[in-house]
């Protein structure tokens, strides 16, 4: 492979492999990888927590008109006042309550999409072994699903083109993810890449541990039976030249696996230089937050409407706006509509 990845661990060839399970290069570096994702995820959320109690100690917000006036077309209107410090915080603050709203957001879109997948798989699928559901589907694929109790998936495309070594073999590597709730996991991993998007290397370690997630199954399934190594290279190959591939199929040669497969140590670099750049921007976050938190001092209303003394002029104003956008809305989803 490239000269920028390091070897994981000793060698586990095919002539090397204890039986038990005792190399686990690979499970080694997914943990690391795991905890390293976490742990930066959990602090990036209690820096945020961090600056949102700046936020409660330095605004002032009153439910009354506050005395800062100004007009503009011979109306007068309220407006909030507050120091380059303060608006600093409110910033921090509104990136926290975006970092915030998309992690619920994305969990709860991850926790639908897996329960109506999950459903539409049950309903379709037929009992083969005491742990595999069958799915009627000429199209080769081999999968685990489910978030809180995952369970393994074979098509009968797979049991067609598969013999019985290299079933046994997929079967392992798919019972594998099932234990680890391999699921749970890359659907958390998706969720925290996309809600700490001003931190790359969370993304970064996501993308990694997706990629370490099917080496380490590979890994259990070797493991097990070193006869599994050319079983779970044929059935790779064997998925691949079905004649059911797609533009967006998912299932292909992975070269780190291949790699692998033939008998070469995993090998992995974990990204330092980059977790320590994140560690150094929420330090740097943290430190923002208590430095201008000092000499912050904000002050707003909450009286409605939010900048004005004259309500009656800012909803009459709102009308035809909203009257506009309803109006933009409709016309561009007819024209989505008539779409062939």
């Amino acid at each position: 492979m490239t000269t920028d990845k390091q070897t994981l661990g000793s060698s586990v060839g095919a002539s090397s492999v204890p039986s038990g399970g005792a190399q686990r290069p690979v499970a080694r570096a997914a943990a690391r990888v795991g905890r390293a994702e976490v742990l930066l995820s959990v602090l990036g959320l209690a820096s945020f927590g961090f600056v949102f109690l700046r936020l409660l100690e330095t605004w002032r917000v009153s439910p009354r008109t506050v005395s800062h006036h100004i007009r503009i077309l011979g109306q007068t209107l309220s407006y909030p006042v507050a120091n380059l410090a303060a608006v600093i915080i409110l910033v921090l603050a509104l990136l926290g309550a975006v970092v915030t709203v998309t992690a619920m957001l994305g969990a709860a879109r991850e926790l639908v999409a897996a329960r109506r997948f999950g459903r539409r798989l049950a309903a379709g699928g037929r009992p083969h072994l005491e742990d595999v559901l069958v799915i009627d589907d000429p199209r080769p694929h081999a999968f685990c699903a489910g978030l809180l109790r995952p369970r393994v998936y074979v098509t009968s495309g797979a049991l067609e083109i598969l013999d019985e070594p290299a079933l046994d073999a997929v079967l392992l590597h798919e019972r594998h993810h099932a234990r680890r709730r391999d699921p749970l996991r890359l659907a958390t991993t998706r969720v925290l890449a996309k809600a700490m998007f001003f931190l790359p290397v969370v993304r970064e370690l996501g993308r990694r541990q997706q990629a370490l997630a099917e080496m380490g199954a590979d890994e259990s399934a070797v493991n097990a039976a070193p006869g599994n190594r050319s079983a779970l290279a044929r059935a790779m190959l064997g998925f691949t030249d079905s004649g059911f591939r797609e533009a967006d199929d998912s299932v292909g040669i992975d070269p780190a696996r291949v790699d692998y497969l033939l008998g070469e140590p995993p090998s992995w670099r974990f990204p330092f230089a980059m977790c320590l750049a994140a560690l150094a921007m929420l330090v740097l976050l943290l430190g923002a937050a208590v430095l201008v938190g000092r000499e912050a001092a904000g002050s707003a209303t909450l009286a409605p409407p939010f900048l004005s003394s004259q309500p009656c002029i800012v909803v009459l104003a709102m009308i035809p706006a909203t009257v506009g956008i309803v109006a933009v809305r409709f016309v561009l989803r007819n024209l989505g509509a008539s779409r062939p």
